[in-house]
């Protein structure tokens, strides 16, 4: 199965300042939030979704459709490390999931993290914020 739609969640997302971020920004068109029925963690400074058996639990993101899936999908897996010649164990590995935008479902590309998730904080709310955006809410007030 393939996808042209990539749904993001954490440092890839609009408010995103990183290469990587920029990368995606030039190379697809923002469709609007969506949301992935699953669970979210906080690793450091990044997330971590994961599949959660809650029906409760949602992870909220962006969904983008990509202009060439195949060349960008690539570069992300590098970023994501879980490119064929990344070391292994990979953190993340892409999926093709359900993704929710406005009241209709649509298959797109995730990044779903691999490792345990035993030590690491729940985001009860399913929303990361970015760092960047943290500091500038917490500068604004």
């Amino acid at each position: 199965m393939n996808s042209q739609y990539l749904f993001v969640y954490g440092t890839l997302q609009s408010d995103a300042i990183n290469e990587n971020a920029k990368l995606l920004h030039s190379q697809a068109k923002l469709l609007g939030k969506a949301r992935w029925q699953g669970s979210l963690y906080l690793v450091s400074h990044y997330p971590a979704a994961v599949v959660s058996g809650d029906i409760q639990q949602w992870v909220a993101g962006e969904l983008w459709q990509l202009n060439d899936p195949q060349k960008t999908l690539g570069l992300l897996d590098i970023y994501e490390e879980c490119a064929d010649n990344s070391p292994l164990p990979h953190e993340y590995e892409r999926s093709i999931e359900p993704i929710e935008i406005n009241g209709e479902m649509k298959m797109a590309w995730i990044y779903l993290y691999q490792l345990s998730t035993a030590k690491l904080a729940r985001i009860d709310s399913g929303i990361f914020v970015n760092q960047n955006q943290a500091l500038v809410r917490r500068n604004q007030a």
